[in-house]
This record gives structure tokens, C-alpha cells and sequence, in this order.
């Protein structure tokens, strides 16, 4: 049987983890390849932090037919780098790009790496396979539609292949390749775990000058309603997903497609089990209170908005075809249906200076998101920016250290690190009207008062199924579902603690273990601690800002899951100390427990 490798690049080098979700594009076409009898690998060595050497490794025993490497422009380096040690193991492996990059520079991904056989562009399910088909048959790859090759010193760009359009006929993508999926985080926030997203359409009408679109094309395919919602509740089954991000380009772009999804999620029960979030325009002809209201009912908890500028002219530029008008309201109702809001910015395009970005500070005021986050712009090869800039001299011809906490471009607009520093500004700015007085009273007023990060926590309301039990739980780190009612967001000092309210909850799996131990530290002195293991208390006494790791005998404990309940006599409020705006009431903060 021929056996395919496919690998998601290790991007550790940015100094950051890119992967939040599995590889979807990759698991299509594994499914596919499964279909007609390959035997099919993932490696994902960004989630996994996998070096050379394990990948040497894993292609030395599992000796792959064909490689494929996945590829954005952030993974560029590093995808050339696995290529290259791939070549160097075993020459006769046919190595295989695609994805987003490969797909808007297709031959010249060849000219920069030679260790690449062929680049796949566009949608991949069927050029891959047949691609595959090709290999094994030894024939050439003249006529695969989709696909750029090297032919001696040539390189020949083949014809684009159309895409897809009964999406439904495609298979669920293989998501047991990359089990346990509660090991993805998810794009921040995240209102449950695990959390996993779906594609239920392809393409995007609009042009935005900053996206490339090189893989999906603006004509915009829809998937059946049922299928959507078949593979929800798969997903739901099957890997007991618990939130689903809908990551189409635009959610509510066709009303009718739309409405079906959320009456099915409603008639299925699906929000009972689910909560959902999901992209949508700010459009006045797209969007109204009645969607979202429809929304809130089948479970939505969160809209996301490219917002991108708070300044006309930049928005304008940016070929948006939106009016702030449009974006403030669309805020305004989203609050009203009682979902929160994602608003999301960049600084840095041309035309940008630094009165644009005070606006954009101004704008974010007084829309007032939940959640906000502001980008460097990073012109991507394939989109007009990137055109754009590399016309004006902005950009190096075949730049590709792409880095998301560095502004690549050279204008005379803005010197070395002046927009990074900007976007210090920006946030800081925003965090600093976010503590004052004000602010907090008004949020108060309208019964919002609280921290916007609390929601990375969402509470086990119920013991946890055993699959999703360990001997530990280290906060940020395996603590997603194990943790019940009382805690709060995760916080990085270092070490990353989570504190506790005067009361929280925690599930662990016994095995032979005797003892169970708790790293904590609290800000109240002398305050009274208690621990309960299945209704069995042990009481401490704890001085404030010392570190101590407690241990208990579990004595006459038995049974899974062991629940560990925490007690506190009294709680400390920050802003009563330091007047930094934080109004939680705080326990002690634990950095793990674990049996023994």
C-alpha cells in the first residue's frame, strides 16, 4: 500500500505557536487518499514542537512514497527547511507544497527550493490524488490540472483546476490523524474546549486589498445545510467538541444558507451541547437584529469583525466597502442580541500614519468590543497589497521572513520599529481606558462589569468523561475541561497559575496514587485553606506571597474521577490594593496539582 506523509511545518522559531486548529486542508485530502486505499500519516511538528531529528526519524520507519508539506507564508522557512532534511534522508521521496503560499507563488517556490518536486495550488482533493496517481505510474505531470513541476530546469505551470463545486461529495476530513484534538488550543477567545472549526463554504465575493484568497477564489460555494450540520454533530459525537468556530471568509452572506444552519442547530438541540461563533460582515444590507437574535437563540456566543481601521480613508484604501457608520452599528446590535464581539485591526498600511492610528484608538472607544486585537499589516504574496508594495519599492523582491511581530515593509511613512511601537501604543492605550473609573462605571451601569479575559475559562458543569481525565492538571497547560465552577482566567507570571474564587472545583484520575499535592500561593495572610478530596477535608494555613505545595493522604479514596474541592475563608480584591482596575475576587492562585 503507498504511503503519504503529510506534515504542518514546526514554526517555534517566530518565537510563538501559529497552529491553533488542525491542518483542515491537509485532513480533506487525507480522507480522500483513505478513500482509495492509501495509507495516510500526519505530523503536526508545530502543535508537537517536533526538531529535525524526530522528522528524520518518523520518515526513516514510516518511509513515505509521497511527502506533503503544507505551507503560509509564515511557515515558509521552515517548510523549505523540512523539505531540505527530507531530500537529504532519502532522494527518491516526491515532495509535494501546498496551501496558501505555494498557491500565490507557485513556480517560484520551486526556484527557491530545489528539494521540491511539485507545487499544488488551488483547492487540493483531486490534484493531489491524481498528482499521487502520477507518481506511482511514473508518468508525467503534464496535464494535472493544479500543479506546477520542474522538468529539467524548466519550471511548467499547469493549467488552474476549477473549484469544487458540490461540496457536500467531499469526505469529513481525518481528524482521528491528529487525535486527541483537545491538544489544539483554538484562535483566542474561547468560549469552550475542545473547540474546532468547520469550512462550510469556499470563496469570498469581496477584494479587499490585504487578502489574497489563492486557495478557495472569490466565487463563493456553499455546503447543504444538513451537511453542516451532520458534521457538527460528529463532531459533537465523535471528539466531544464543546464549541465550533464557523471560519467561512463571511457567515452571513447568504441569509436563506444562514438561517437554515441555525434553525437546524436549534431543531437538533446541537445548542444545548455547542456553543458557536463565527465571521461576519458589518454590511447595513447583511446584517439586522433579527439574524443575530437568531443567532443568539441557535448558541452563538461571540461575532467576529474584521474591523481593520478606525479612519475612512484607510478603510476606503483598503477597498473594505464599508462605511464606520455601518461598523458602529453592526456593534451596537450585536450587543443588543446578547453576543459578544470580536474587533479586529491593523496598523501599518499604506497611507497609515499616526494620526490614522489614534483614530482607530478613538474608533475601538467607542464601539467598545469585548474583545479587540491589533495587527501589523503584513502584505501576503498574492493579495494587492503585497502588489502594491512591491511596485513602490516597500518590499524586497522574494522577501519571505515573514514574522507577525515585525513590520517587513521600508516606507518612508515610518521608520525601523515605529509601527511595532504602535501597536504597543494602540493596546496600551486601550487597557489604560479600559481600568479608569469610567469606563468601569459604565460597564457597571449596563451590568458588564467584568474582565474580558475571564472567557478562556469555560466551567466542567459536570465530573469530565474519563478520556479527558490525568494524573495532573498544569494551568494552561492540560487544565481544559477538568476544571469546575470557581476559577478564573489563565495568567502568565511566569509560572502560569489560575486563581480560584472563595470556592473551585477540580477533576484528576486516580490510578495507585496515595497523596495529592497543590502548588498555591495567595495574597492574604494567614489565610484559612481547606481541601476536600471526595468530601474528606484537610485544613492549612497560608502567609501571604509564600509559594508552598500542599500534599494530603488520600485515605479510603476511591474511585474516578477524584474531585478536589478548594475553600478559602476570605478573598482580596486587587483594585483595593493597587488600583489597577481588577475587581475579582481572589482565593489563592495554583500552579498545579498532581497525585503521587
Amino acid at each position: 500500500m503507498t504511503r503519504v506523509l503529510f506534515i504542518n511545518p514546526n514554526t517555534r522559531h517566530l518565537g510563538t505557536i501559529l497552529t491553533f486548529y488542525p491542518p483542515l486542508g491537509v485532513l480533506y485530502i487525507s480522507s480522500v487518499l483513505r478513500e482509495k486505499g492509501y495509507d495516510v500519516k500526519m505530523v503536526d511538528a508545530d502543535i508537537d514542537d517536533i526538531g529535525p531529528a524526530e522528522i528524520r526519524r518518523i520518515v526513516s520507519e514510516y518511509a513515505p512514497f509521497v511527502v506533503g508539506i503544507t505551507m503560509n507564508a509564515l511557515q515558509s522557512r521552515s517548510a523549505f527547511e523540512t523539505a531540505d532534511l527530507i531530500r537529504e534522508e532519502d532522494d527518491k521521496i516526491r515532495i509535494v507544497v501546498g496551501g496558501p503560499h505555494p498557491s500565490a507563488l507557485r513556480g517560484d517556490i520551486l526556484r527557491r527550493c530545489r528539494s521540491i518536486d511539485a507545487v499544488v495550488y488551488g483547492e487540493g482533493e483531486v490534484t493531489f490524488l491524481e498528482l499521487v496517481r502520477a507518481f506511482e505510474e511514473g508518468r508525467s505531470l503534464n496535464g494535472i490540472e493544479g500543479v506546477c513541476f520542474r522538468h529539467g530546469e524548466e519550471i511548467v505551470v499547469n493549467e488552474p483546476r476549477e473549484p469544487i463545486n458540490d461540496l457536500d461529495s467531499l469526505p469529513r476530513p481525518a481528524l482521528d490523524l491528529v487525535a486527541p484534538i483537545r491538544r489544539y488550543p483554538g484562535p483566542y477567545p474561547v468560549g469552550a474546549r475542545p473547540t474546532m472549526y468547520v469550512m462550510a463554504s469556499r470563496g469570498c465575493p469581496f477584494r479587499c486589498t490585504f487578502c489574497s484568497n489563492p486557495v478557495w477564489g472569490r466565487r463563493v460555494r456553499f455546503r447543504s445545510a444538513d451537511s453542516v450540520l451532520s458534521e457538527v454533530e460528529w463532531l459533537r459525537e465523535k471528539f466531544k467538541v464543546r464549541e465550533v468556530f464557523f471560519q467561512d471568509d463571511t457567515f452571513n452572506l447568504n441569509r436563506d444558507w444562514f438561517e437554515s444552519i441555525c434553525e437546524g442547530i436549534i431543531e437538533r438541540g446541537l445548542n444545548e451541547k455547542i456553543v458557536f461563533k463565527a465571521p461576519f460582515r458589518a454590511d447595513e444590507k447583511l446584517l439586522d437584529s433579527e439574524m443575530l437574535r437568531l443567532a443568539r437563540r441557535a448558541g452563538f456566543w461571540m461575532i467576529f469583525y474584521g474591523v481593520e481601521s478606525g479612519n475612512q480613508d484607510i478603510l476606503n484604501s483598503l477597498k473594505k466597502n464599508l462605511t464606520l457608520e455601518e461598523i458602529e452599528r453592526a456593534f451596537k446590535l450585536t450587543k443588543r442580541a446578547g453576543i459578544k464581539t470580536y474587533a479586529s485591526f491593523m496598523i501599518g498600511n499604506l497611507g497609515e500614519t499616526r494620526a490614522t492610528v489614534q483614530d482607530t484608538i478613538e474608533f475601538v472607544k467607542r464601539i467598545d468590543p469585548d474583545y479587540y486585537g491589533f495587527a501589523i499589516a503584513t502584505p501576503y504574496p498574492g493579495s494587492e497589497f503585497y502588489a502594491l508594495a512591491e511596485r513602490q519599492g516597500y518590499l524586497e523582491p522574494g522577501f519571505e521572513e515573514y514574522d507577525l511581530s515585525k513590520y517587513v515593509l521600508k516606507t518612508e511613512r515610518f521608520a525601523p520599529g515605529e509601527v511595532e511601537e504602535l501597536v504597543d501604543h494602540a493596546h496600551a492605550s486601550l487597557e489604560g481606558h479600559r481600568r479608569s473609573r469610567i469606563y468601569r462605571l459604565r460597564r457597571l451601569l449596563r451590568g458588564s462589569d467584568r474582565r474580558v479575559q475571564e472567557d478562556d475559562y469555560f466551567p466542567a458543569l459536570r465530573a469530565p468523561d474519563d478520556e479527558l481525565l490525568a494524573r495532573e492538571v498544569v494551568m494552561g497547560e492540560n487544565d481544559w475541561d477538568v476544571l469546575g465552577p470557581g476559577w478564573y482566567a489563565m495568567e502568565n507570571w511566569p509560572p502560569k497559575v489560575r486563581w480560584t474564587g472563595k470556592r473551585a472545583t477540580a477533576y484528576l484520575k486516580k490510578k495507585d496514587e496515595n497523596q495529592l499535592c497543590m502548588r498555591v500561593v495567595t495574597a492574604c495572610d494567614n489565610l484559612k485553606f481547606k481541601l476536600y478530596t471526595n468530601n474528606k477535608v484537610d485544613a492549612f494555613v497560608l502567609r501571604s506571597d509564600d509559594w508552598r505545595t500542599l500534599r494530603v493522604p488520600l485515605r479510603e479514596v476511591e474511585g474516578n474521577p477524584l474531585k478536589v474541592e478548594i475553600e478559602v475563608d476570605e478573598t482580596w480584591i486587587p483594585d483595593e490594593m493597587i488600583k489597577n482596575g481588577d475587581r475579582r475576587e481572589l482565593g489563592v492562585a495554583v500552579e498545579r496539582i498532581w497525585l503521587e
